[in-house]
């Protein structure tokens, strides 16, 4: 048996997927695929998780949808399965020195842990 076989390939969500329910098991990998454009100032970040359950690994990372200077496109965020539990992920696309100012999008779903 090769290593890569041991590997699973990560469980993708995108702004679909927001309200539902994941399962992953121990050591899974997440990976939420949302809109957005950072030459804005709005970030996607994580107001809410458990990171006993499920950790975020790595920075986000901006894949652009065209060459275009400015141009909008694919936010990543990756996450790890921690350990058997129940979390939400709640995400939130603000402008981080904007305080006391509602997101302009969110993204909530429930990740269950087996």
């Amino acid at each position: 048996m090769s290593l890569g076989a041991c590997v699973r390939e990560p469980v993708n969500l995108s702004e679909e997927d927001a309200g539902r329910t994941a399962e992953l098991r121990a050591g899974d990998r997440l990976e939420v695929v949302l809109n957005g454009n950072p030459t804005t100032g709005y970030r996607w970040g994580v107001a809410s998780v458990d990171p006993a359950v499920l950790r975020q690994f790595g920075e986000p990372e901006f894949k652009p949808d065209t060459k275009a200077i400015g141009s909008g496109g694919k936010v990543i965020l990756r996450f790890e399965a921690a350990a058997p539990g129940q979390t939400v992920l709640q995400l939130i696309y603000h402008r981080t020195w904007e305080k006391g100012i509602p997101p302009v999008k969110t993204f909530e779903v429930t990740v269950v842990v087996k």
